[in-house]
Parts: structure tokens; sequence; C-alpha cells
């Protein structure tokens, strides 16, 4: 037991708690890492333990000392009947914040594990959440995001180290990063490997996002500035590579939310729906018909970059890796690329555009494919 589906949940409760367990590998991987670090006596929590895939690890450190908590009653009875010499706790991992709460002294060596729930409290299901389960939090840690204020927990608890699953947004996105600016301000990262959220089973297979197993060092003071992390290689566990500071984004040349420039006489007349990530742009429309709540009115001269943004969507073969990114750009090589990257992102609009627009031929919708695809694998 300890990875796999949640069982005695249904679908809908796995998503409300966000309970999607470890595949055994990434386990063994981050025992791999704690190994040489540890030493007789010290700690090993998991806060978020569910059936307790991080219990496995036992065997392997037969000196620490386990300890784990979850707020469902239901997968910690079976992770109490799998790991007998665990010590167990049952409540919120968010709430009334301490070591003692998990029977832990302050000048203990301390490392938590585990993959703590990811789930919007903002969102439709997150406000369920937060009725059906109590899920309060301390001020201190409270975020829109479950996994945010977990690690801002971890933080709280000084842990010595913390080696744990999650998405991988919460440290290259600017604003997840500030967000959670107080830990990433005392832990440095050690070790990592990046892989799809497809692996956890009872997923959806439809998009996957990108995973961090990582390992933090706590250095308080000395953590992670944003900057260090946009000059970071990540590597995935496919033997891809990537570093956000040898990139570009047409990001830095658009509006990405809504704005006032349709009252202006630089406005072009066309609404383009509000920019995330790729995976944003994957789910969503791009140019509108008309204005509404979630529309970019485009100024006449970045119009093009809009058309480059709409073909982006349609002709990139992004893998998951790169879902949580900005849409990546090549600005050197746009101007021989633009009036075809217009032609395609018309034709596909006729609500728009207008009917009866040439669509490019074969050959030029050949080198606009070519060169959408170029820009994210300069990552």
């Amino acid at each position: 037991m300890g990875t796999g589906v949640p069982s005695h949940l249904g679908s809908e409760e796995r998503v409300l708690l966000g309970s999607y367990y470890t595949p055994r590998k990434y386990v063994d991987l981050v025992g791999e890492w704690l190994k040489g670090i540890l030493g007789e006596g010290d700690v090993i929590l998991d806060p978020s333990c569910g059936y307790g895939a991080f219990f496995q690890l036992a065997p392997s450190f037969p000196r620490a000392r386990f300890v784990g908590n979850d707020i469902d009653r239901g997968a910690l009875a079976q992770a109490r009947r799998e790991f007998p010499l665990v010590e167990f706790h049952a409540f919120n991992a968010l709430s009334r914040i301490s070591r003692r709460r998990y029977g832990v002294g302050g000048g203990e060596v301390m490392a938590i594990v585990g993959n703590p729930p990811y789930n919007d409290t903002t969102s439709l299901i997150g406000r369920r959440l937060k009725k059906s389960s109590g899920c309060s939090m301390d001020e201190d840690v409270r975020t829109r995001d479950l996994g945010l204020s977990s690690l801002l927990a971890y933080d709280k608890l000084q842990a010595d180290w913390v080696a744990v699953l999650h998405p991988l947004s919460y440290l290259i996105k600017k604003a997840n990063h500030k967000t959670c600016g107080r830990f990433f301000g005392n832990y440095r990262l050690c070790r990592h490997l990046v892989f799809s959220s497809q692996e956890f089973a009872g997923t959806s297979k439809a998009v996957g996002f990108p995973v961090l197993v990582a390992l933090y060092k706590r250095s308080p003071g000395e953590g992670m500035p944003y900057d260090e992390v946009r000059k970071t290689r990540f590597h995935t566990v496919e033997g891809d590579s990537f570093c956000l500071a040898e990139m570009e984004f047409v990001s830095d040349c658009v509006n990405k939310y809504p704005n006032a420039i349709d009252a202006s006489p630089r406005f072009s007349g066309y609404y383009f729906y509000t920019l995330r990530d790729i995976n944003a742009l994957r789910r969503c429309r791009t140019f509108l018909p008309g204005k509404c709540a979630n529309a970019v009115a485009i100024p006449r001269e970045k119009l093009p970059y809009y058309h480059y943004i709409d073909c982006f969507k349609h002709l990139a073969e992004a893998p998951y890796w790169a879902g949580n990114l900005d849409i990546p750009f090549q600005k050197k090589g746009f101007p021989a690329i633009a009036d075809i990257a217009a032609k395609y992102s018309k034709s596909l609009h006729p609500e728009v555009f207008g009917d009866d627009l040439p669509a490019p031929s074969p050959g030029e919708t050949a080198a606009l494919r070519d060169y959408v695809n170029a820009a994210w694998k300069k990552a």
C-alpha cells in the first residue's frame, strides 16, 4: 500500500482533498537523497501522509523516528495498519502549526517528506473543500493554494530538510514564488527532478502539468531568490532540460490582462482572451468576437504578437514540462514570419476577421510550424 489511487475516496473527494498518491520510484528517489544526511534519532515527518507512501523508507532509516499525520481519517486508518511502528496524528496540518503537536522537540533534526495536497481554495471546489473538510489555516500560512500553504507551514516548523513533491509552478511562476517568499527565502534547492502529473494514478490524462520532486535545505536568509530560479537549469525524468533565463517570452511584448486601451486611438479593434501559461492557452479561447470580462484590448502595434500566440496554440508541440511557462518566442526571427502568422491566425477566426480570407500555403504553414516549435525547444 501507500501508493496508487486512494480507494476509500470517490473521484470528487480525491479532488477536494488533493489526494493523489506518490509513485514508488519518487519515494525511493527521496530516500536516496536523504541517505547520508539523517542520523540516529532524527525525525522524518510526513504532515499529509495519506496511505503512508513515504513510510516505505523506514527499512532504509532504521534509527530514524517516523511521524505521520493526515486529516483524512480513512487513509490514516489504513496507514496505521500498514506501518504500526510509525507515530501517527490526525489533525489539520495547516492550523495551530508547531513542532510540539507532532511530538518533535525544537532541537531535533527533522526532515519533512511527502506529497502535500494541491488545491486552489478560491476555486469552486476549493470553497467546497473549505466548507466540507474544515480546512482552517493559520493566518501566516494562508494562501489561495493548499500546497503553497503547506510549504509555508514547513518553514514555520523550521524543518532542517524538505523533500517533497510540488507543482513546478510554485517555484518558476513569479507570483507563486512571491506568495511563498518566506519558504523560498529560507530554503535552497539541492536536488530535483521534473515529471508529469499524469504519473499520478487517477488523474486526468488530457493535459499533464510539471511536478517537481525536490530536496531543499534550510538556509535562513540564503534561499532561492527568483533571479536564481530563472538561472537554474531544470532536468526532467525523460532527460530534457530547460532554463528560463535562456528563453524569450512573448509576454514581454503584449498585454496579458484586461485593460482600457479600447478607449485609445491605439486600439486595433480586436480583443484577445486573458493570457496565462501554455496549459491555460491550450484550454482557453484566443481572439474574441467582442468585449467580455476577460478580454484584453489589443493595441494596433501589438496585434502581430497576438497572431503569433494564436499560432502557438494551434501549432506548438510543447511537452508537459513547458506547460507552466509563458508562451516562448524568438524575437529576432519574428519579422520574417509575421505575415504568415497573421494569415494563418485570421483564417481560423472568420467570426472576428471576416470570411474568405486566404490560408497560408502548405509550405508557409510548415515554415510557421518550425518557427513556433523552435521557440520552446530553446528551453
